[in-house]
């Protein structure tokens, strides 16, 4: 067992295995709240820009996509012995199911993001851009769900009582 000091240096009570797990757990649960909330906060950004600048707005709104699907991707990883590929739509490909779905629904957002890297003066299609954060909006309260879903039987305990 591994013994834990408190702030001023006294030694608390030895950490259990289970105990060690479940800090893990929560570490790794505060990183990819951090993760989503960034990706959220990006998303509000690009929102706000949607009618003056929609060429920032679209790049805004792939980063928020880009940062929840690093998300997922992150996790997955966390449980697979060899990662998943660099490339998050790739990843997302490879775990199958409701991922690779998006990766593919993302595939004429990506050509549009490179259409704009591309020529510096061009303005994404507004279709495009109101599909972009309509899916991804949605694909981040999935994500969300999905976090809340992996926490453990006690915290969810105690949100629900508080």
């Amino acid at each position: 067992m591994t013994r834990t000091m408190h702030r001023r240096g006294a030694a608390a009570a030895p950490l259990g295995s289970g105990a060690r797990a479940l800090r893990l757990r929560l570490a790794r649960l505060d990183q990819d709240q951090a993760d989503l909330e960034r990706a959220r906060d990006l998303l509000r950004q690009g929102r706000s820009r949607r009618e003056d600048d929609p060429r920032a707005a679209f790049e805004l709104v792939h980063r928020a996509a880009l940062r929840g699907a690093g998300v997922l991707v992150s996790r997955a990883n966390r449980e697979r012995r060899r990662a998943l590929p660099l490339n998050v739509w790739t990843a997302l490909e490879r775990l199958g199911g409701p991922e690779a779905e998006r990766a593919r629904q993302l595939a004429p957002l990506v050509a549009e993001r490179a259409r704009l890297d591309r020529d510096g003066s061009a303005r994404p299609d507004p279709e495009l851009l109101r599909s972009h954060l309509e899916g991804t909006v949605a694909h981040l309260e999935l994500i969300a769900e999905r976090l809340l879903e992996d926490l453990p039987a006690r915290v969810t305990e105690l949100a629900d009582a508080g």
